[in-house]
């Protein structure tokens, strides 16, 4: 056991030889550090600052050009073929799942942010984004499944 303990303290002391700096060689490099750095100013950011930070959104989510009058079809286009009308419901349907997997991950990112602050005030902001998002996300998956099912419904109204 002694054996042991002599071999390791010495093949630390060795080690702390061969890695080791000096003070002064520490001392030069900081001193050559301070000198590329006289010129330039820094910034100092106080709490005060970071309160008054105005937060913007790390993801920005662009609504698409969806609307409800896009999905009723006026008659004239009805007796046309019923693959552009197949073609404009798969669109609606594709337009309905991108915007839901976008917010699915803003409320991702959102979430992730939460759990990064300490501040609470800065959670409680966030909280009540995080809530803004899951209600657009619950609209955007109803706005997909009600695609999905028109969708459905033209599919088999074609096979007739």
């Amino acid at each position: 056991m002694k054996k042991i303990i002599t071999i390791t303290f010495s093949l630390m002391l060795l080690v702390s030889f061969l890695c080791s700096q000096s003070v002064v060689e520490l001392a030069k490099t900081e001193k050559e550090r301070r000198a590329k750095l006289k010129g330039k100013k820094a910034v100092v950011v106080t709490n005060v600052d970071l309160r008054n930070l105005k937060k913007r959104e790390a993801v920005s989510i662009i609504e698409p050009a969806f609307d409800e009058a896009s999905l009723s079809l006026p008659v004239e286009e009805i007796e046309q073929d019923d693959t552009e009308e197949q073609a404009s419901l798969n669109a609606n349907w594709n337009k309905a799942n991108e915007r839901a997997s976008l917010l699915t991950l803003r409320v991702k990112e959102l979430q992730q942010r939460f759990f990064s602050f300490e501040n609470q005030y800065d959670r409680a902001e966030m909280q009540r984004e995080m809530v803004q998002a899951l209600q657009k996300l619950q609209q955007a998956k109803q706005n997909a499944e009600t695609a999905k099912r028109e969708l459905d419904q033209g599919r088999i109204k074609r096979r007739k």
